[in-house]
């Protein structure tokens, strides 16, 4: 089943295209500005390279979340439009999940932290022997917090991994090279490629981006609210 991923959870962005368990190619590109644009020229270029016409396109798979408000929403409403123009399936993929599979050799804990602009960090906690599998655990921390728990013997990675490199080996723990945290399109494809082939759901109309906070304008109104009445 050719299946284009999608991740734009962070402020880098990658598209990747897949046969069933076969990688075909992988794009990754700077999200910061013109996100939408970026994604549609980066699908292009992807498939103009592979020598593939958009309608050969079988599923689409999207990184759910959790991750940058705007970015989801880009890369969940494209990939909605993509579908439903072509009239294929689209699954999503929860972002923790593309990173921890590409460790899931490893046999120790694994954590996978996604910076967040607020300067906090979402973490996903796979067990040992889980990797692979949905995560253990998520939360929403203050890095300052991850960093005061007993970090050796873990494995971190994804983009607050590698924000925080430093701070994490100071105190024990071990970080993934650098390309592997960097998102992934060609992980969200061969992972929804799988859940597909398990499930045969569709998620066109049900797959919302998942968030472990409220966006940073609701959470502005919530204070300028609590302000007035305190007033």
């Amino acid at each position: 089943m050719l299946t284009l991923g999608i991740d734009t959870a962070t402020e880098i962005g990658s598209v990747g295209l897949a046969d069933g368990p076969a990688a075909i190619g992988e794009l990754t590109f700077p999200a910061r500005m013109g996100q939408a644009e970026r994604l549609l020229q980066a699908v292009d270029r992807l498939l103009e390279l592979s020598r593939l016409q958009v309608e050969a396109l079988e599923l689409i798979a999207v990184s759910s979340g959790p991750g940058s408000f705007t970015g989801l929403r880009i890369g969940i409403a494209t990939a909605k439009g993509l579908a439903q123009g072509l009239g294929i399936p689209l699954v999503g993929v929860p972002t923790p999940e593309s990173y921890a599979r590409r460790v899931k050799f490893c046999p120790g804990r694994v954590c996978v932290l996604i910076h967040d602009r607020r300067n906090l960090v979402y973490v996903a906690e796979f067990a040992p022997g889980s990797v692979g599998q949905s995560a253990a655990e998520e939360r929403v921390e203050e890095i300052e917090a991850v960093l005061a728990e007993a970090l050796t013997g873990r494995l971190f990675l994804g983009s607050g991994a590698e924000r925080y490199r430093g701070e994490l080996v100071a105190r024990g723990g071990t970080v993934a090279p650098q390309a592997l945290n960097l998102p992934s399109g060609l992980e969200v494809a061969l992972l929804g490629a799988e859940k597909f082939a398990k499930a045969k759901k569709d998620e066109l109309f049900s797959l919302e981006p998942r968030y472990l906070q409220r966006p940073l304008a609701e959470l502005r109104v919530k204070s300028e609210r609590e302000g007035v009445i305190a007033g």
